[in-house]
């Protein structure tokens, strides 16, 4: 692993064409758990910069939390904007290592829980400022592919290949992102999609 936040999706062939609205409708539950969620995984981020730079390691109950919320979030993601066809399952399973239980989207996570850098954790949301702009960039260009995506399923039943990269690779970058977020890692994330 050459980063230590991972995603991998095995694309389905063929997406029902339904899909790119229903998909979005049947989230709903997911999205409302999602919300709540981002509640305690917003005390976890704090807690887990008080811990950090008090003592210089994260204590692998608040590192399981946030693989949790970032693995969660991701595979609901991927729901809604329709790759997927398979139901993304209520797993709120605190391991780094993903359990298996979805097999189309895999998240797995290496968090650094000893001798963490305090001055990178103490300066995170300086250092994240650049990640946020190539984020933002990433994200307006995703919705546009998205878009494009949308009409694309409802005539063809598939996503184009190129779309399809484009969208898994935007997802990588948002998963690396949000370990680096989350303190699980102070290896700075790649800004590219690969």
């Amino acid at each position: 692993m050459d980063y230590p936040a991972t995603f991998e999706f095995n694309a389905p062939e063929r997406v029902a064409r339904w899909r790119v609205i229903g998909n979005l409708i049947l989230s709903i539950p997911h999205i409302i758990v999602i919300y709540l969620l981002g509640i305690v995984g917003t005390v976890i981020d704090v807690l887990s910069w008080i811990v950090i730079v008090l003592t210089g390691k994260l204590p692998a109950g608040l590192a399981g939390v946030s693989c949790m919320l970032i693995r969660y979030q991701t595979r609901v993601g991927v729901f809604i904007v329709f790759m997927r066809s398979s139901y993304p399952p209520f797993d709120f399973d605190t391991s780094s290592q993903d359990n298996g239980k979805d097999p189309e989207v895999t998240v797995n996570f290496e968090p650094e829980l000893e001798g963490r850098s305090r001055l990178s954790v103490f300066f995170r949301f300086i250092l994240l400022i650049p990640v946020v702009i190539v984020g933002m960039l990433w994200g307006i260009l995703a919705e546009l592919a998205a878009i494009v995506a949308f009409f694309a399923v409802l005539i063809l039943g598939r996503w184009p290949k190129g779309l399809l990269n484009f969208i898994v690779g935007v997802n990588r970058f948002s998963v690396r992102t949000s370990a680096y977020w989350s303190l699980l890692t102070d290896k700075y994330p790649p800004l590219g999609l690969s």
